[in-house]
C-alpha cells in the first residue's frame, strides 16, 4: 500500500509551485495597477505657494524644511534671508535639512528667494545665499509650456486630473495662466512606489521557488511511490533551473536594460540554492553548506558587477542578502526532501 505521506510532500512541491508562479509575475501585477491621481490647480503668481512648491521641484518650501528644526539652530537662514548671505558653520540638524536644497528657488517666511549654497567637504562649514525674489520671476523661471507637456499633464489640466504613475509634477502656463500639477495624495505616490520595488524584488525570488517546485516534482515524478533521499546533485540541478526560467521570463515577459538578463538570473539562483544548503544541512556537511554559500554569493556578485559596474557590487549585495533571507523556503524542502521517512 503507498505511503501517505510521500502525497504530502508532492502536495507541498505543488504549493511551492504555485506560490512560485504567482511571484514570478509580481511586478507585472505591480506595474500594470499603479496608478495616481494628479490634479491641475490653476495658480496666480504668489498664490497657494504650498502647492507651488509640492508641485515644482525648481521650489522648495524651506519653512516645512525647517518644522522640525529647533529655533535656535535657523539663526544662520535668518541672517541669509536678511541679508543676503550666511558664511560659517552650521548646527548638525540645520545642515542635515538644507545640505541636499537644490533647487533654485525657495518659498521662506512668506515670501520667493533665490537660494544657493556651497558646503565644504567634511565639515558643516557652509555659504548660504538667499536673495528676495518676486512671485512672477519664479513662476518665469520655473514654469513649461503646456505645449510641450506630455499626455498626461495636458490631460489633466484640460479636465482637471488624471490617473496614472509617471504623470509628470511641475508648474504649467498657457495663454498666461500658470497650472500647479501634483499628486492628489503623496503618500499614494510612496505606497506605488513601494509596491513597484516588492514586486521587482519578488519576481526572482518566485522564479527561484518555481524552480525548485520543478526540479522536486521532476525527482519525484521518476518513482513517485518510493521515497528516496534528496542528493546534493539533484538538488543543485534544481537550483541550476533557476537561470533558464529566469531568462525565458525576461526574455518573454519583460523589456529594458541588457543587465536584465544577468541581474533576473543571478538573484532567482541564489533564492533557489537554498535547496542545496538544506540537503548540506540535513547531512550535517556545515564546510560544504559554507562552501555553496559563499560560492553563490560570489557568483551573484560577479554577475551583478558584470553588468551593472561599481553600482553592482551595492545592488548584488543587496539582492545576495535577499536572496538568502527567501531563500529559506527551498532551505526547508532541501532539508526535509533529504531526510528518509520514518518507517512506519
Amino acid at each position: 500500500m503507498p505511503r501517505s505521506l510521500p502525497s504530502i510532500r508532492t502536495v507541498a512541491v505543488l504549493l511551492l509551485l504555485v506560490v512560485g508562479v504567482v511571484l514570478s509575475f509580481a511586478f507585472h501585477a505591480t506595474a500594470g495597477g499603479a496608478s495616481v491621481t494628479y490634479t491641475a490647480t490653476a495658480v496666480e503668481p504668489g498664490e497657494n505657494p504650498d502647492l507651488v512648491a509640492r508641485a515644482a521641484g525648481n521650489v522648495t518650501d524651506l519653512d516645512e524644511r525647517l518644522a522640525d528644526t529647533p529655533e535656535r539652530h535657523r539663526q544662520p537662514i535668518r541672517e541669509a534671508a536678511a541679508t543676503g548671505s550666511y558664511n560659517g558653520s552650521l548646527d548638525p540638524e540645520l545642515d542635515i535639512v538644507v545640505d541636499d536644497i537644490e533647487s533654485p528657488y525657495v518659498r521662506y517666511d512668506g515670501r520667493y528667494y533665490s537660494w544657493a549654497i556651497s558646503t565644504a567637504a567634511e565639515t558643516t562649514n557652509a555659504t548660504i545665499r538667499m536673495e528676495p525674489t518676486d512671485p512672477e520671476t519664479v513662476f518665469d523661471a520655473v514654469a513649461r509650456p503646456v505645449a510641450d507637456a506630455p499626455p498626461e499633464v495636458r490631460t489633466a489640466i484640460a479636465e482637471g486630473s488624471a490617473t496614472g504613475f509617471t504623470v509628470a509634477a511641475g508648474l504649467y502656463e498657457q495663454d498666461g495662466t500658470y497650472y500647479a500639477v501634483a499628486a492628489e495624495n503623496e503618500g499614494a505616490v510612496l505606497a506605488q512606489f513601494a509596491t513597484l520595488i516588492a514586486g521587482f524584488a519578488l519576481t526572482p525570488v518566485g522564479r527561484g521557488y518555481t524552480a525548485v517546485a520543478l526540479g522536486l516534482l521532476a525527482f519525484r515524478h521518476r518513482d513517485p511511490n518510493r521515497d528516496r533521499p534528496l542528493t546534493p546533485r539533484r538538488a543543485a540541478a534544481s537550483a541550476a533551473l533557476a537561470v533558464p526560467i529566469a531568462l525565458a521570463g525576461a526574455a518573454l515577459f519583460e523589456s529594458g536594460a541588457a543587465s536584465w538578463f544577468l541581474t533576473g538570473p543571478a538573484s532567482a539562483f541564489v533564492v533557489a540554492a537554498g535547496v542545496v544548503a538544506g540537503v548540506f544541512a540535513a547531512r550535517g556537511q556545515w564546510l560544504r553548506l559554507l562552501g555553496v554559500s559563499v560560492g553563490t554569493a560570489l557568483l551573484a556578485g560577479t554577475a551583478f558587477a558584470a553588468a551593472l559596474g561599481v553600482l553592482g557590487v551595492v545592488f548584488g549585495t543587496l539582492a545576495v542578502l535577499f536572496g538568502f533571507v527567501t531563500g529559506v523556503v527551498p532551505f526547508g524542502y532541501g532539508y526535509w526532501f533529504a531526510r528518509p521517512l520514518p518507517e512506519d
